[in-house]
């Protein structure tokens, strides 16, 4: 038997790597680039990476945050998205069991790559929404504690209505608002991704999502705004605060709303 806490660090290692790739995913798709070849190159001069100086987390750190060919500056991200991948998958496998890992580290890595993708371009793509939304019926069927169901088919039905409800929903405020303004107010991309997190999530995560992503999203864009000393109508990606609620979600949320409800439905009797 493995001792749980060196299983905890292998889980750790393993998200560290994949944030590594994750990173290249982020680049390299809005570009229209493999991502498998060619490998890891520096992005300034295009020079490979050897592979000591591309360990997950520690080369950026080994490098002083320089390119070693060019002397370049490497975008703190990196090593960000590494550790925070790592971080959030150790978290996972200390809460949830090996299927539901497995699934909600599928959907972090979703997850993470829209949001890059939507800081850097305003856009996300939509196989990582709609494919999500897909991706989110079929997992539900084939395991329904997904859904906190017993039966693939009712489980499947959850997931299809809660993505409709969180896509359809957002969308009409997100009409709704560019109709006020005479303007777009909010992307359709952002509909297509709370649409797969229903999928994923259920019905009963999209209000925790929606109320917290808000929250997040006013304070970063005022601090924005302030810090850049811009007027109101910048255009600010709303993926990455979806993303960050539904995180929380999987991380304590659901746990922190049942317990609030369960109190109330106390006091009420």
């Amino acid at each position: 038997m493995i001792p749980p806490v060196l299983l905890t660090f292998f889980v750790f290692v393993f998200g560290a790597i994949l944030g590594s790739f994750l990173n290249v995913c982020i680049l390299r798709i809005p570009l229209g680039q493999s991502i498998i070849r060619p490998p890891s190159r520096c992005a300034a001069c295009g020079v490979q990476l050897p592979g000591f100086l591309n360990l997950p987390i520690l080369g950026y750190f080994m490098l002083q945050g320089r390119a070693r060919c060019c002397g370049a500056h490497l975008d703190p991200r990196y090593p960000i998205v590494e550790a925070g991948t790592a971080s959030v998958l150790a978290a996972l496998w200390m809460l949830y069991p090996p299927e539901l890992f497995a699934i909600y580290a599928l959907l972090v890595a979703g997850l993470i790559v829209a949001s890059g993708i939507d800081l850097d371009y305003l856009v996300i793509p939509d196989f990582l929404t709609l494919g999500g939304v897909v991706v989110g019926i079929c997992l539900s069927y084939l395991f329904p504690e997904l859904q906190g169901k017993s039966d693939p088919v009712d489980a499947m039905i959850r997931s299809s209505l809660s993505a409709a409800i969180a896509g359809g929903s957002l969308w009409l405020v997100a009409r709704t608002a560019s109709w006020f303004l005479q303007k777009e107010a909010m992307g359709i991309g952002d509909a297509k991704l709370l649409a797969a997190l229903g999928a994923f999530l259920g019905w009963p995560s999209l209000p925790f999502i929606l109320a917290v992503s808000s929250m997040i999203g006013t304070v970063v864009g005022i601090g924005i705004l302030k810090q850049r000393k811009q007027k109101l109508g910048v255009k600010v990606p709303y993926g990455p605060y979806l993303a960050l609620a539904a995180l929380l979600w999987l991380l304590g949320g659901v746990n922190l709303v049942a317990k609030y409800l369960s109190n109330n439905f106390i006091q009420i009797i």
